[in-house]
């Protein structure tokens, strides 16, 4: 007959072994010829392959990681900065006659050390390195501002790849677009506006038939996932197109409704009135919406003016 201590051994190590058994049952089993880039290559190879334009050539511009390395390394180079303009104010010179930098009314540090003891050669290689990393950061984070952007939540695809981002993120993140020509001058208004609207109405429409008491900058990507299948929406060719409609639009307009009020009146003075009023609304629509430099704008002005003098001139032939 087993002892007590001896079946209470047995009970415990046979407890220990359903208790590992369930442990491998719940853990999943693993290739053994799997790895970490392997499994990377799998997910991305269905973004190198896509047809889709925007799965293609849109890549993560991170904004925010490339403004804070540039701080950083602005912090670095004003500690250097400082020494080294509190090294020369402590030589005593004399400010030249102009003193373009102020060094005359500079704020001066009372325990600044000696030159001697500041400038030399590993602080001048330390500041050479430091300026060629902040120049090529700053040259390079320029460009990539200047590419054209687009929401992810644009792609609907590429969105739903992404699990650590809920709707409202994939609104707000914003993708470069490296196929397309870099953007020049100030930003297109008009064009700008555009695209902003046509973003925030596919993203409502992701939103259609949720409860209007749930704030949408917080809901769940899984309440929106029916929506999020539908195809992308390529805001950018869309903002394009009738940004051109509606400048053609308008240019028709502001030929034509002049012609009709000189047509249809007899007042020199209406027609001034009227030909006054027009140049002045072309002119500011233009300097608004225009890219144009401040010469295009002038001789833009002036022909238009040129067209309603014109118009002018054939309107008051033909009351004579």
């Amino acid at each position: 007959m087993a002892s007590p201590g001896a079946t209470s051994s047995v009970d415990n190590r046979d407890r220990d072994t359903r208790q590992q058994v369930s442990e491998k049952d719940r853990v999943p089993a693993q290739n053994p010829k799997g790895n970490e880039t392997a499994d990377m290559f799998r997910k991305l190879w269905l973004k190198v392959t896509d047809d889709n334009g925007l799965t293609l050539h849109g890549f993560r511009r991170f904004k925010t990681s490339h403004l804070l390395n540039l701080r950083f390394l602005e912090e670095d180079i004003a500690k250097v900065d400082h020494q080294i303009y509190q090294a020369g104010l402590k030589l005593g010179y004399k400010a030249s006659p102009v003193d373009r930098l102020g060094l005359q009314h500079a704020k001066r540090d009372a325990d600044a050390p000696d030159v001697e003891d500041v400038i030399d050669r590993e602080l001048i290689l330390r500041l050479r390195g430091l300026l060629k990393e902040y120049d090529e950061h700053l040259t390079a984070f320029n460009n990539i501002m200047l590419m054209e952007t687009y929401a992810l939540a644009d792609n609907s695809w590429a969105a739903g790849l992404r699990s650590d981002l809920n709707a409202f993120e994939t609104y707000k993140t914003r993708l470069v677009r490296v196929d397309q020509a870099h953007r020049s001058g100030s930003r297109d208004i008009l064009r700008h506006g555009l695209r902003k609207c046509l973003r925030a109405f596919w993203f409502y429409l992701r939103y259609e038939g949720n409860e209007t008491s749930t704030p949408r900058s917080y809901a769940s990507a899984s309440r929106i996932e029916s929506n999020l299948k539908k195809s992308y929406q390529n805001t950018a060719s869309l903002a394009e197109f009738l940004t051109r409609f509606l400048v053609a639009l308008m240019a028709g307009a502001f030929l034509v409704v002049p012609l009709i009020v000189l047509s249809h009146q007899s007042s020199s003075q209406i027609h001034l009135i009227t030909i006054s009023v027009c140049i002045v609304i072309f002119c500011l629509l233009i300097s608004l919406l225009s890219k144009a430099s401040n010469e295009q704008i002038m001789a833009a002005s002036a022909g238009y003016a040129a067209v309603l003098a014109v118009f002018l001139s054939n309107s008051s032939n033909g009351t004579k």
